[in-house]
């Protein structure tokens, strides 16, 4: 993991406990730990990252550590697990939740800055097909 290179995993990727964020917590996680985080931010400095592990109930130290001593996302997953008292119906909702929140977020900011960023590129495209390209992108 370079510096200028690391980039963690989406915050939809449930590859970790199965929750929502908990894989790209874990990459940061890391990251912050050997100091190759670049611009991101974990723990505290992450709005984010206190939102998700308020509802683990873990701390950012507790979790960095884990992370670091346990490379495997697997077994990782059944150490958060072990170490949070939601139960599968929690975690659902969470998940739910936070996917709506990212859609409803996400998409209109790349949608808009992708748009300009193309129409930049082509002045005398029509914007139609402009925002054809872009809902094909965001789409896919």
């Amino acid at each position: 993991m370079k510096q200028k290179n690391f980039r963690p995993r989406d915050m939809l990727n449930q590859e970790v406990a199965g929750i929502c964020g908990v894989a790209r917590l874990t990459d940061k996680a890391r990251a912050a730990h050997a100091g190759e985080i670049g611009s991101y931010k974990y723990g505290a400095d992450s709005e984010q990252d206190t939102g998700i592990l308020s509802f683990l109930g873990i701390s950012a130290d507790s979790f960095q550590l884990a992370a670091v001593r346990i490379d495997n996302d697997i077994k990782l997953g059944v150490w958060v697990m072990d170490n949070c008292s939601r139960s599968s119906n929690e975690i659902s909702k969470f998940n739910r939740k936070l996917k709506f929140w990212w859609q409803s977020k996400m998409p209109r900011d790349t949608y808009s800055r992708r748009r300009r960023e193309l129409a930049r590129r082509r002045e005398s495209s029509e914007s139609s097909e402009i925002d054809s390209v872009l809902f094909m992108i965001i789409s896919s």
